[in-house]
């Protein structure tokens, strides 16, 4: 048997041998010529053309040759020898043509046809008529078109948009209609840069680029210049056409300028920088804060056409951030008001500030001398100048409220002192005078519940109650609205009195009758109810009125005596002035309140100043209950002490331990007080034990009360004593706002409508401080503006940066937070920065005249030129031709597909011996 197989084993074993010997002579050729080639294609040139394989590895797939060689060996297919060696020629065909097609064979070829991008900027800054000479230039593009070129249209602004194709338009189609986008805003802007970059997309391989720019080269976003060598790598020429249409008639403010350091009190210049297309008029206003810039706010303009510098005079004075508005109103045509005003913010650096709102501003020079002398910069101003937004108060360190009544600030006023004091940290002293607390009439009021006293005292037992007798003219004219008003405010006299107080209430017309007679103010009930009883009457007769009240005081025992009389008319005047000088004699005060405007002054002013009162003239009833209750309140809560009292220390406080208070001269009254329940403290009192100063915290600041005067009534001893200025200077500097938080420097600018914030954070030994967890919170546009918060990401070591996009326009304020983790876990606060920029109007609005000089340059940078003169230049090949791959690799695909067809007939069908001969089989040896 082994003999048998001999002859094949013979003939099997060179054939593998051969096999093995065909597969290594491929993978060396294979590895020399691909997998150790530098280049990772192959190519060659044939008649001039270059020929070159994209993915050469993939020729691997030719060494499957040898396999086929084998298997050709051990077939079992009954073919003649001839068809078998065929069929093994087209396998291998298959298998090379396939690897050629799989590594990407292609030709290098060359053309020069066109495709054109018309990019045509329809931003607003563009006038109508320059738009009209884009449509035109758009049309002729389009029309005058070869055969063989592409034309795309894409009109830009904010964004760019393709708005046609000429490659998918029928023959005669109109070009895409140019208007501007539509869209609030849409317009206001110009990014030339993002055309550009989406002009490159448009382009399709075998084609000459070339790019037309129809704009004004105004960029409000972006930069085309630096985009033109990207379009240069691109292979994109591209070609220039400014608009050249003039501006409309348009004022712009480009810029307000401010010197760098400003000084508190030290006059200096503000520069705008105003743009007009043409020449005009103009009325400008500058703004510092919410009020008129004083050294110079008004002014007519005669502008010239192109940049104005106009000069501006100013002075700051007080310290901090101080906010410049410039808005101007053209007298004439004006296309665009969003570009009529510009707003920016100095920090002003200077000394802390104190705002002292007093009553009396004649008198406030001392008080002011002793702060000013403490290094403390003093605006004095009067109760009209109080502040009206928390903006303007933020400003100040201290705010001092002496001498003024509850009607001179309104509830809005004192409701921002309690937000000044509560949330920002302020701190606020308000002092007393003959319209301080109680005097005042701020009894349940903001500014008594945020004080650390309560307008009201205690009286001692032994001294006795105030006596109060309330008379009202019930006569025919008070019917209606009068006498109810009238009524009201003798129900609120009682209201106002103490309980063991007494009072009594007379009306009279031709005679008087005694609705309430004297009797203790807790019967209030009762009280009400029979003053309620009161109806109008006949004539008017004030002696008997006045004579019932003297009559009736004359026999009760109290500390102070009052009569209110009020009136609505005329009446007999004989005998009065004798008995409203009983009344005085009787240690019984009157006051006259005259309503209406056919009273008789002369005998109601008359019977005040004999009487020791006061006349208050009144047109509208409804202010009636608020003269009477203000009256009350002078008589009897909020009494003043006028008489010497030394003062007693009787608490600590970090002012004071430098200061003997027992070397202070008495001083000479104050307003009775009491205190309120811990936390207030009392820091000094009078000889009766009644609080003198007291302080408190409110929310993140301080709250004092000073019941004397700081004038020259009952502290004009206190005025001569050495300690005056340091008194009240350490007082003001310890309970002002404090800088709690180290600060870090903030640098911030807006860049395309971006605010990019940027702190650099040094440690005390000057190295970096890395790991701050911080945010940025940008508040506006001021005033009033929404808070929007970024996070600040560390950049470089020390150096955190934040970027954050501003929606709106206007000026912004900064705010950041720096805090680091602590080991809990917990974040704890490290420092704080502040800054301020400006966004005023979006840039398009800046600026009108084409920056031809910019285009140019664009034009220069990518090789094209300005075609203003030369459309024809945008479908122009000129020397440059397109080497692009034609690619080969589907012809060897379908090769490969007709040669495995022809294997499978091969194998299926008998070619070369059409009859059948069995195979002879040899019998097997038993």
């Amino acid at each position: 048997m082994s003999d048998a197989f001999a002859p094949r084993r013979s003939r099997v074993i060179p054939w593998l041998i051969s096999c093995v010997a065909l597969f290594g002579l491929l993978f060396w050729a294979y590895r020399r010529f691909v997998l150790l080639h530098p280049d990772p294609t192959l190519s060659w040139v044939r008649d001039g053309v270059t020929y070159e394989l994209l993915d050469p590895k993939m020729l691997g797939g030719v060494l499957l040759a040898p396999w086929f060689l084998v298997v050709l060996s051990r077939s079992l297919a009954d073919l003649p020898l001839a068809q078998r060696i065929l069929s093994l020629v087209l396998r291998v065909a298959f298998v090379a043509l396939l690897a050629l097609g799989l590594s990407r064979l292609v030709r290098t070829a060359s053309t020069q046809k066109v495709c054109t991008v018309l990019l045509v900027d329809v931003s607003d800054s563009v006038p109508d008529e320059a738009l009209a000479d884009a449509r035109g230039i758009v049309e002729r593009a389009w029309k005058n078109r070869p055969e063989d070129a592409l034309v795309r249209v894409v009109t830009f602004a904010q964004r760019p948009i393709v708005v046609g194709q000429s490659d998918g338009a029928e023959e005669g189609a109109p070009p895409p209609p140019i208007e501007r986008h539509a869209g609030a805003d849409a317009g206001a802007g110009s990014n030339v840069e993002a055309a550009l970059g989406l002009a490159y997309g448009l382009f399709p391989p075998g084609f000459v680029k070339r790019a037309v720019l129809v704009t004004d080269g105004v960029e409000t976003a972006g930069d085309m210049v630096s985009e033109a060598g990207r379009a240069r790598d691109f292979g994109v020429r591209v070609h220039v056409i400014p608009y050249a249409r003039p501006a409309p008639a348009e004022v712009a403010v480009r810029e307000l300028r401010l010197p760098d350091h400003v000084k508190v009190g030290e006059t200096f210049e503000v520069h705008a920088d105003v743009y007009a297309t043409r020449p005009g008029r103009a009325r400008a206003r500058l703004f510092q804060g919410e009020t008129l810039n004083g050294l110079d706010g008004v002014r007519e303009l005669d502008l010239v056409a192109g940049n104005n510098d106009l000069v501006w005079k100013s002075v700051v004075r007080l310290a901090g951030p101080v906010t410049y508005a410039f808005e101007l109103e053209p007298l004439g045509a004006d296309k665009f008001p969003e570009n009529n005003r510009f707003a920016t913010t100095i920090d002003v650096p200077g000394r802390p500030s104190v705002l002292y709102i007093e009553g009396t501003p004649e008198h406030a020079g001392p008080f002011s001398s002793a702060l000013t002398a403490q290094q403390l910069d003093v605006d004095v101003r009067p109760p009209v100048g109080m502040p009206t937004s928390l903006k303007e108060l933020e400003r100040y360190d201290f705010v001092v409220l002496s001498d003024v009544s509850k009607d001179q600030v309104s509830l809005q006023g004192q409701e921002l002192v309690e937000q000044y004091v509560r949330d920002l940290g302020g701190g606020f002293l308000f002092a007393g005078g003959e319209q301080g607390f109680g005097l005042g009439g701020w009894y349940n009021t903001t500014i008594e519940r945020m004080l650390p006293v309560r307008m009201e005292n205690e009286r001692k037992k032994e001294m006795p109650s105030v006596a109060m007798m309330v008379v009202l003219d019930r006569s025919g004219s008070m019917n209606g609205l009068p006498l109810e008003m009238a009524k009201a405010a003798a129900k609120a006299t009682v209201g106002i009195l103490s309980p063991d107080d007494l009072v009594g209430v007379i009306a009279f017309d031709s005679a008087p009758t005694r609705f309430v007679k004297l009797q203790p103010a807790r019967n209030r009930s009762r009280i009400g109810g029979d003053i309620a009883r009161i109806q109008p009457g006949g004539g008017t007769e004030i002696f008997g009125a006045l004579d019932a009240a003297y009559q009736d005081m004359t026999v009760i025992q109290a500390r102070k005596k009052h009569v209110i009389l009020l009136t609505d008319g005329k009446a007999p005047t004989s005998g009065i002035r004798d008995l409203v000088s009983a009344m005085v004699a009787e240690s019984i005060t009157v006051t006259t309140v005259g309503f209406g405007g056919d009273v008789d002054e002369r005998l109601l002013k008359m019977i005040a100043d004999v009487g020791g009162g006061r006349y208050h003239p009144v047109t509208d009833p409804n202010n009636l209950p608020r003269i009477f209750t203000k009256e009350t309140e002078m008589i009897a809560r909020a009494a003043a002490v006028e008489e010497w009292f030394p003062v007693m220390q009787t608490g600590n406080a970090s002012f004071l331990r430098s200061i003997d208070v027992r070397t202070a001269p008495n001083l000479h009254g104050y307003v009775s007080t009491k205190m309120k329940p811990t936390p207030a403290e009392e820091l000094l009192a009078s000889d009766t034990g009644e609080p003198i100063l007291a302080r408190w915290r409110v929310g993140l600041g301080w709250s004092l009360a000073w019941t004397s005067d700081v004038k020259s009534r009952w502290a004009v001893e206190w005025l001569r004593w050495p300690g005056w200025p340091r008194f009240w200077g350490q007082l003001v500097h310890e309970h002002m706002r404090q800088k709690h938080r180290r600060e870090l420097d903030m640098k911030a600018e807006v860049v395309d409508g971006e605010v990019i914030a940027t702190v650099d954070a040094f440690g005390a030994d000057e190295r970096f401080e890395n790991g701050f967890i911080s945010k940025l919170v940008v508040k506006g546009p001021e005033p009033g503006g929404d808070a929007r918060t970024f996070p600040f990401r560390q950049i470089a070591p020390g150096r955190y940066e934040a970027r954050g996009a501003l929606e709106k326009f206007g000026s912004f304020l900064l705010a950041a937070e720096h805090a680091k983790e602590a080991d809990d876990g917990t974040l704890r606060p490290v420092a704080v920065s502040s800054g301020r920029v400006t966004n005023p109007y979006p840039r398009e609005y800046a600026s009108f005249e084409p920056d031809v000089a910019k285009l140019e340059r664009v034009a220069a940078a990518t090789g094209g030129k300005r075609a203003t003169d030369d459309e024809a230049a945008a479908f122009a090949p000129g020397d440059e031709r397109v080497l692009f791959h034609e690619p080969l690799w589907s012809r060897f695909v379908i090769a490969a597909i007709v040669v495995f067809l022809l294997d499978l007939f091969v194998r299926r069908v008998r070619l070369f011996d059409r009859k059948f001969v069995a195979k002879r089989v040899t019998p097997r040896a038993r």
